[in-house]
C-alpha cells in the first residue's frame, strides 16, 4: 500500500481568459504575486511535503515557463515541462504528459493540482489520504463544504458533480472541489491517446470511465486548510491589499 508522495502533476495549459488582458502575455500560473510567478507557490507546498519530482505541462504561452525548471531546483525540487499544443482538459493533459506517466512506479500514488491557485494543506493529512487510493479506487479528490458544493457523494463514493449523475444513488453528503487530486498510476488505462481532450467529468470523461469500469472515486473532506485563489481581475490587481493571500504566500515560501 502506498504511503508516500514523491511526484506531482501542475496543470497549467490553460488560457487564464478571467484574467485578461493579463493573461494575453503572460500565463496565469506565471503572473507575479510577491515577487514570485504564482505557480512557485505550489512548487514550495509539493517540497513542503516530501515531493521530488514534478511535471507542469504548459500549452498557452509555454516559452514563458522555460525558467521554471531552474527555479524549482533551487528549491530542491527536479522539474520537467510537459509542452503540447494546446489544452486537452484534465484526462487529455494527463495523457500528452507519456514521460511523467511512463515515470511512475506500478503502485505509485501522485499528486494532481492547479498551478494558479495558493494553498496549504496539512502534510499528515496528505499522508493519510495517500494510504486510500488503490487500482480498485484510483482517484480520491480532496473537498470541502461551499455554498456551491457540486460533489454529490454516497458513503465517501462520488455519485454524481452537479447535474450529472453516475449512479442511481441519494447522495447523503456535498462538497466541492478543493482543486488537489491523489491519482494511483494505474489510472493510465482509463485515459485517451496522446493529444486527445477528456474532461474530468461528464459523458466519456475520467471520472465516467473509472466508474463504468467498476472502479471507486473517493471524495475525502478537508477540515482544515488554506487556498487563495486569484480568479479574476478585481482579485489580481488587489493583490497587495489582500492579507489573506499575503499570509498564506509567507507560509508557503518565507
Amino acid at each position: 500500500m502506498p504511503t508516500s508522495l514523491t511526484k506531482a502533476f501542475i496543470y497549467a495549459a490553460g488560457f487564464g481568459t478571467r484574467l485578461r488582458p493579463y493573461t494575453l502575455h503572460t500565463p496565469k500560473p506565471m503572473l507575479e504575486v510577491f515577487g514570485r510567478p504564482m505557480i512557485e507557490y505550489v512548487l514550495c507546498y509539493l517540497r513542503a511535503v516530501g515531493v521530488e519530482h514534478a511535471t507542469v505541462n504548459a500549452a498557452w504561452l509555454a516559452e514563458a515557463f522555460a525558467s521554471l525548471p531552474d527555479r524549482a531546483a533551487a528549491l530542491g525540487l527536479d522539474l520537467a515541462l510537459s509542452v503540447q499544443a494546446e489544452p486537452y482538459e484534465h484526462g487529455g493533459d494527463l495523457a500528452t504528459a507519456t514521460a511523467f506517466l511512463d515515470s511512475l512506479g506500478e503502485d505509485e500514488v501522485f499528486l494532481a493540482l492547479n498551478g494558479d491557485t495558493l494553498f496549504w494543506l496539512d502534510p499528515a493529512f496528505l499522508k493519510e489520504a495517500v494510504a486510500e487510493v488503490s487500482r480498485s479506487a484510483p482517484l480520491l479528490i480532496l473537498g470541502r463544504e461551499t455554498e456551491a458544493n457540486p460533489l454529490h457523494l454516497r458513503d465517501g463514493h462520488l455519485v454524481g458533480i452537479g447535474s450529472h449523475q453516475y449512479r442511481a444513488e441519494e447522495p447523503d453528503q456535498h462538497f466541492d472541489d478543493f482543486g488537489v487530486k491523489l491519482m494511483h498510476g494505474s489510472i493510465r488505462r482509463f485515459l485517451p491517446a496522446p493529444q486527445t481532450t477528456m474532461s474530468l467529468h461528464g459523458d466519456g470523461g475520467l471520472i465516467d470511465r473509472i466508474l463504468a469500469d467498476g472502479g471507486r472515486v473517493l471524495v475525502r473532506p478537508i477540515a482544515e486548510a488554506s487556498r487563495v485563489e486569484i480568479g479574476t481581475v478585481d482579485d489580481y490587481e488587489g493583490r497587495e491589499n489582500n492579507d489573506a493571500l499575503r499570509a498564506l504566500a509567507r507560509r508557503l515560501c518565507g
